[in-house]
């Protein structure tokens, strides 16, 4: 059963990290002196997916697994509330 809970998050995981990369491409399209790849989102993406994972309730990321392409209020807060706590962290890393 263990095993199994640590694969459903894993790929949750993955899934909230692609998720947050191709928001984060498209938040940043317009940046005309740098063209951002998927891998500059990637430690700040896998900061956001794991605060997350951390915050929700099972329900939570039940209904996310379930409609990876609705951002329902309480993850649209936590995104928000991960945003400040992530760039924070990577506040030395540089791209």
């Amino acid at each position: 059963m263990l095993i199994g809970m640590q694969t459903f998050a894993n790929e949750l995981s993955l899934d909230l990290q692609k998720t947050c990369t191709n928001e984060q491409l498209t938040a940043h399209k317009s940046v005309k002196r740098n063209s951002f790849q998927a891998d500059d989102f990637r430690g700040y993406c896998k900061c956001e997916a794991g605060f997350i994972l951390e915050k929700a309730t099972p329900d939570q990321l039940d209904q996310f697994n379930k409609n990876k392409n609705s951002t329902p209020n309480w993850l649209k807060q936590l995104k928000s509330k991960a945003l400040n706590i992530c760039v924070e962290k990577g506040r030395g890393i540089t791209t």
